[in-house]
């Protein structure tokens, strides 16, 4: 670890406060060897961290995220939040959680996938959340371009699609920071590689640059479960690039004193998002499957399932096996219940009565 690094691994508790953060999840997340799916499929070392166990009542990825951005937006005075994602995203529902806890007015622009029982529930329970949802068609990547910064519109504070910019990406900085104080603690052995449910690539960003703060070379493998121009090598490196201006900034040094994100820190695996979005495969299935007998672990179809199948070809691989693998599991398995109970479909904007078999 270099002198500049090591400088700014040992303030980074400091450096966080002073960012705009709401605390909203419980750090460190925990790492588990996977001890039953080596012994189950004679893969290569397998481990584990769960950031499923991230928060209550909302664990998963979104939590790291959702810190910086009612931070950022409670420092900017506003009063509402707009968020994007499709019928059944996690980021959403966790944005109209969080936004509801601490007193935010929220907005969901909603684009159409597969109406599984997963999304019907997930509406119910942002109804009864009280957000406001709006049906859109599905977001083009000009609209995604016109969208990628966070930031404030009158009284309202955007967050892009999946929480992904630099200011979100700023909690997975805080991630690959955890990973390597839980390497120094002897908690996990360095990882060569850390393997990711592959979105919009903020979690990628943000680890390989706390990742390299923390002085660990281990590559970041995300396993893609979206189109594949959503999710690229260069967008991922550019996402990182304007990360690292902002820690500088925030950090007070100089951008150049910390690490440059290049392509090779990052690794894209396309071979599992199967038939589309939110589509299951026959790999993500016995994943699943084999996650939750093996390791008690829930995984999710859209994404996490298919991430763990990506791994468990990567680990089988010539590149992989022999080597020290580390799953960072996104996804917190919830039962959404006792949201959804007593709300009736028919209340939802018209436009959602389509997905309940409504007209």
């Amino acid at each position: 670890m270099s002198d500049t690094n090591l400088h700014l691994f040992a303030r980074f508790p400091r450096l966080r406060d002073t960012m705009p953060v709401v605390p909203l999840g419980s750090y460190p997340t925990p790492v588990e060897r996977l001890g039953g799916i080596e012994r189950a499929v004679g893969a290569a070392e397998l481990w584990i961290k769960r950031d499923d166990l991230s928060g209550e009542p909302w664990g998963m990825s979104k939590v790291r995220k959702l810190e910086h951005y009612f931070g950022d937006a409670r420092a900017a005075g506003a009063r509402r939040v707009l968020t994007f994602g499709p019928l059944g995203s996690n980021h959403t529902l966790a944005t109209a959680l969080y936004g509801k806890q601490l007193g935010f007015e929220v907005h969901l622009q909603l684009w159409p996938e597969p109406p599984t029982e997963r999304v019907r529930q997930t509406l119910l329970a942002e109804q009864a959340l009280g957000a406001k949802l709006f049906l859109v068609g599905t977001l083009d990547e000009r609209a995604l371009g016109e969208l990628v910064d966070s930031g404030v519109r009158g009284d309202a504070y955007i967050i892009p699609p999946a929480g992904t910019d630099p200011v979100g990406a700023m909690g997975y900085v805080e991630a690959g920071l955890e990973i390597g104080a839980q390497v120094a603690g002897g908690k996990l052995p360095a990882p060569d590689f850390i393997h990711v449910a592959g979105g919009t690539g903020g979690v990628a960003a943000g680890l390989a640059i706390g990742l390299r703060l923390a002085g660990l070379r281990s590559r970041v493998v995300a396993i893609r479960c979206v189109a594949a121009e959503v999710l690229t090598e260069l967008r991922i490196v550019f996402l990182a690039r304007r990360l690292r201006q902002r820690l500088a900034q925030l950090a007070g040094v100089e951008e150049s004193s910390l690490p440059q994100p290049v392509a090779e820190d990052f690794l894209i695996l396309h071979d599992q998002a199967g038939g589309g979005y939110g589509r299951p495969t026959e790999a993500s299935e016995q994943a699943r499957a084999l996650f939750e007998k093996s390791a008690s672990v829930v995984l999710d179809g859209t994404y996490t399932a298919k991430a763990a199948a990506g791994l468990l070809a990567f680990a089988a691989s010539a590149e992989g096996a022999g080597r020290r693998h580390l799953f960072f599991h996104t996804y917190a398995h919830r039962d959404l219940g006792g949201l959804a109970a007593g709300m009736n479909w028919r209340d939802l904007p018209a436009p959602f009565h389509l997905y309940f078999g409504g007209i």
